[in-house]
């Protein structure tokens, strides 16, 4: 029997507070509204994509909840196993964007929210993981709190039990967690890793590495026994992005981008990987994930509207052009 889910993936999503245009936040009197939340921005972006995606997390009973239920289920998203708390509430990111020379940046106010007590408890982890193709876990969510912390470990320890395939964003936050921090909790779930996607500085300062490039991704599999390694590298570095998957690198393609909104770039680069190897074939997804996350950076907010006519494009090697 096929599994309900080609990917399950749990985490908190937060409503995202952002300035209109380019003002700073000291300026603005009024906020454009959106949300974002790592694995959700994955789950969205496959969603669109065709696939099949389940999303574990706590909401707070009321309106806020229901902007992210919505926003999740509009872009096809299954929320069934969401654990709805009363008395609870939403996390806020305040997004300043930052064309050159200023830096664009968030600021959290997460601290006691409602997906920071997210538990093993919350959900039928045992039936979802049955039911799932693989599993997609972000180093976000233990930094939240010990039992989001526990609940990952265990849950990447079940599905590596199952024989289902565990993803892992290293995703540092230095404003949540410390590198000391952020290394246990890898550390911890690495044995159950199938995949795992990392910036080169985090490997670098998070996992204490001091290789680059090819020989970085060689030096993570060697330490840690992962199957695959995804490695995404500064701008205008040679070689660029990369993908070791059994013994083999490949390298991401570059795509022109005209940068529109930084933040879920990162995670558009997952959703593309991991589409393509549920088809199988690491090829695609190193260069469907290079696409994606250019068309993330070209797309306001933290969700990547990545549709039909995107992927049509990528396979016909037609981008950046009028069609009319």
């Amino acid at each position: 029997m096929p599994p309900r889910y080609d990917l399950l993936t749990l985490g908190e999503t937060l409503l995202r507070m952002s300035p209109p245009g380019m003002q700073r936040l000291d300026q603005a009197r009024q906020f454009d509204v959106g949300i974002g939340g790592s694995e959700l921005n994955v789950g969205c972006v496959l969603a669109r994509l065709g696939r099949r995606v389940a999303w574990v997390s706590r909401l707070p009973t009321g309106p806020l909840g229901r902007i992210i239920d919505g926003e999740a289920r509009r872009h096809g998203v299954d929320t069934g196993f969401v654990r709805w708390i009363d008395d609870a509430r939403l996390g806020l990111m305040f997004f300043e964007p930052g064309p050159a020379p200023r830096n664009a940046r968030v600021i959290y106010d997460r601290k006691d929210s409602a997906a920071s007590r997210l538990a093993f408890e919350d959900a039928p982890w045992e039936e979802l993981i049955d039911g799932t193709a693989r599993v997609h876990l972000s180093g976000i969510t233990p930094a939240l709190g010990p039992s989001c912390r526990a609940l990952v470990l265990r849950v990447a320890a079940l599905a590596a039990a199952a024989g289902k395939p565990v993803s892992y964003d290293l995703n540092y936050r230095a404003t949540l967690t410390d590198a000391a921090e952020a290394r246990a909790a890898f550390d911890a779930v690495a044995p159950h890793l199938d995949l795992f996607v990392t910036a080169e500085r985090d490997a670098q300062n998070v996992l204490g590495f001091t290789a680059e490039a090819e020989c970085l991704a060689e030096a993570i599999v060697s330490r840690y026994g992962v199957r695959q390694v995804a490695l995404t590298r500064p701008p205008g570095s040679e070689p660029g992005d990369l993908f070791l998957s059994a013994g083999t690198i490949r390298y991401a393609p570059r795509y022109p981008v005209e940068i529109v909104d930084r933040i879920g770039a990162g995670d558009s680069f997952v959703a593309g990987l991991i589409h393509g190897l549920l088809d199988g074939d690491p090829d695609l997804a190193i260069r469907l994930a290079s696409y994606a996350a250019a068309i993330g950076l070209a797309t306001p907010g933290d969700i990547n509207y990545f549709a039909a006519e995107d992927l049509a494009a990528f396979e016909s090697d037609v981008t950046g052009r009028l069609l009319r």
